[in-house]
């Protein structure tokens, strides 16, 4: 660990590895980035043949996690419950120049109850992406 958190070589890992879930179960393409407790980029990639917008998306998701302190699906969860109304995300989105996605596949990477960094992925549906996050970040952990 360094002072911001998941370091380059961690974050290259963690890409690796979610990039071997995801061929395993023959996704589409992605893009995934892996950014710093202090939301810096540490590394990012994007499959051949992936979405144009998908890095973007990816990136917003990774921020969106962060700046919530905690994974998408569950801020997406509570505006799906009304318990947050849309116009709240649609106003951070729009705050922070659309660098927040509240969709699954925005994931945390948290090693002993300390925030490292979160990572995001786009490119398969929402909950794909949210399995690849979780899984390359389990592995990585253990």
């Amino acid at each position: 660990m360094n002072n911001r958190g998941i370091t380059l070589r961690q974050a290259r890992s963690l890409i690796t590895e979610s990039l071997a879930l995801a061929r395993g179960k023959a996704l589409p393409p992605l893009s995934i980035v892996v950014l710093d407790s202090g939301a810096h980029l540490k590394a990012m990639v994007s499959e051949d043949g992936v979405g144009t917008q998908r890095y973007q998306i990816a990136l917003g998701k990774a921020h969106a996690a962060l700046g919530m302190g905690f994974n998408t699906r569950q801020f997406y969860q509570l505006v799906k419950s009304e318990v947050l109304p849309e116009m709240f995300a649609a106003t951070i989105n729009g705050a922070t120049g659309g660098e927040f996605i509240p969709l699954p596949g925005g994931v945390l990477i948290v090693e002993q109850q300390q925030v490292m960094g979160a990572i995001g992925i786009s490119g398969a549906s929402s909950d794909l992406d949210e399995w690849v996050a979780t899984n390359a970040i389990s592995k990585y952990s253990s």
